[in-house]
């Protein structure tokens, strides 16, 4: 029987790095776990979807405007554990690829398939191409990345007038 919502960021992390086989950047796997956790459209009236369960954020971590988009230092925590990553500098450029060391983690059924969806559209993408995507979905031209440096995605989204939407995908939503 499964564990009511017992799973950590750490638990994201390795899931979504054991589905790629590693991650190349740091910065991509950020994103990926940012769009783990939020969708958006902006066809006519902004919209957002946070994904939770058990009422937590479905990634565990809390998501803050930045230089290069939505990041986490949740993330950056859960990759210090040193007998479940290695963190060693990418082939190309000055990225570091992310590799997971244990074995095939778990996460509850529901997060593990919102992670493979994403990872489906998205796990393909490059680092600066996930950023553009990112940024572009939340509208966060330079200037409004400068303006809410800082500031929690949520608070940002409802700052720009987006409608927020939770789903708690432990309750089938």
């Amino acid at each position: 029987m499964e564990t009511i919502g017992k799973y950590d960021v750490g638990d994201v992390v390795a899931y979504v790095t054991y589905r790629l086989g590693s991650v190349g950047s740091l910065k991509k796997l950020m994103k990926l776990l940012f769009l783990i956790q939020y969708e958006t459209r902006r066809l006519f009236t902004p919209r957002a979807v946070k994904f939770l369960y058990h009422g937590a954020p479905v990634t565990r971590a809390e998501f803050f405007i930045w230089s290069f988009g939505p990041m986490a230092n949740e993330v950056y925590d859960a990759l210090e554990d040193e007998s479940r990553f290695r963190i060693e500098p990418a082939e190309e450029g000055p990225a570091y690829t992310v590799r997971y060391l244990g074995d095939p983690p778990k996460l509850p059924p529901p997060v593990a398939k919102r992670a493979d969806d994403v990872l489906k559209r998205y796990g393909g993408y490059k680092a600066w191409e996930l950023e553009r995507k990112v940024n572009q979905l939340l509208g966060l031209e330079p200037e409004k990345k400068e303006e809410y440096m800082g500031y929690a995605v949520d608070k940002y989204l409802q700052l720009e007038g987006f409608r927020l939407e939770i789903r708690d995908l432990a309750h089938g939503n």
